[in-house]
Order: structure tokens, then sequence, then C-alpha cells
């Protein structure tokens, strides 16, 4: 009795299984020779299409129109972000000389040895070359940013390497280096590479600010890399 019991099972699978493949290579010709499809297959098609585009659409977000002003600027910006409130008892940083609200993002270049070099985040124009208090070497650059034209500051840079006012760079190319830690190239900062942009054409060289409201006047480098 068992055994009939099992051999009717095995009946039953196998023709069930034979019926999906038939269906399965009906689907296909019907496919094949240009049958439209059902109204749910359609609804179906159309949302796994509208899925993949989402991803595609994410995924280019995600990968930045802008070079980085320096090698792999965001894994060391690590002590001082953008909008940090920094005092001389709360800093990452000590000793600290400043108190605000940090207008740029700050990478940390101090085990690297060698020369660290800067790079145009786009094709660009240098507004402003020169040395300054609390950065030594220091430079703006402007350029292109959703159709506005905006300006981004490098500082503690190497003031012989700084670029000449008004030379032109393409994306990508080198500008110039930072500057040697504790030493007038820096103003006795540490080897690090402060980067802002203004959301204007400004040349504002202010590395800090006294209100959370003046923040208004930067954006948060993180956010276009």
């Amino acid at each position: 009795m068992n055994r009939k019991i099992l051999l009717i099972t095995g009946i039953i699978v196998l023709a069930f299984a034979a019926g999906v493949f038939i269906l399965f290579k009906s689907a296909s010709k019907a496919h094949q020779a240009g049958i439209s499809p059902t109204p749910q297959q359609t609804v179906t098609a159309l949302v796994t299409e509208s899925a993949t585009s989402a991803i595609t659409a994410e995924g280019t977000q995600q990968v930045s129109v802008f070079a980085d002003p320096v090698k792999d600027f965001k894994s060391r910006v690590t002590k001082k972000p953008f909008g940090i409130y920094i005092t001389p008892q709360n800093s990452p940083v000590q000793p600290e000389r400043f108190t605000g609200y940090h207008t740029g993002a700050d990478a940390e270049y101090q085990d690297i040895t060698a020369d660290v070099p800067v790079f145009a985040i786009a094709d660009c124009k240098v507004v402003l070359s020169e040395t300054a208090s609390g950065y030594g070497g220091v430079f703006m650059v402007s350029f292109d940013l959703d159709g506005a034209t905006h300006t981004a500051l490098y500082g503690h840079i190497r003031p012989s390497s700084l670029p000449v006012k008004e030379a032109s760079f393409k994306r990508g190319d080198q500008l110039a280096v930072l500057g040697t830690a504790y030493s007038t190239e820096t103003d006795g900062e540490r080897r690090h590479l402060h980067f802002s942009i203004l959301v204007d054409s400004s040349l504002n060289i202010k590395g800090y600010v006294q209100t959370k409201a003046e923040l208004s006047g930067w954006i948060d480098p993180l956010t276009i890399f």
C-alpha cells in the first residue's frame, strides 16, 4: 500500500514539474513572438525597472564629480569636521588657541613625512594666494558648483609652493603642498589641510566664526565628495 502511495505521489510531482516547464517555454515563445504582456506583468516589470533606476541614480550620486583636495580627504577628517564648536578646553587638538565654529574640514597628515600635495577639486582659477595669521600659506580658487560660482580655501600650505594668483588649473591638477608641521609654513599648526567652501565667490578666509548662524556662509565640504 505504501509503495502505491509513493508511486502516485511521484507521478503527481513529475506532472507538476512538467506543467511548470511547459508554461515557462510557452511564455518564452510568446515573448519572442512579440505578444504583449498582461497588465499585471507590465506593472511588475515597471516596478522592477524603477527599482533598478533608483539604485543606478543613487549610485551616480555617490560618485563625486569633484577631485579630492588632498589624498584620502574624507577618511582623514578625524579631529575637526565642519561646524564643530572649538574652545581651548574642548578641542581635540591640544594645545588650542582658537575659539569658534569651524568653517571648514581638517584633513590630518601628521603621520606623513613626505610632501603632501593638494589638488584642484574642479577646473578653477586662483583668486587669492598669500600668507596669513592662523594659516601660514593659504590660497583660494573659484570654481562652479550647481551652476553657481563658489570659492574654496586651502590652508596651511608651504608658502614657497603657493600657486600664482590668476593662474588656471584643471580638475585633479596639483596646486601646492602642505606646510611643515609646527613651523612658520603652517603658522605653528600641525600638518593638516584646512579646506573650506563658501556659498558664493567671496574671499573670506575665516577659519572660525563666533555664531552658528554665520556658518550659513560656508558649505560642509564632505557633502560634495
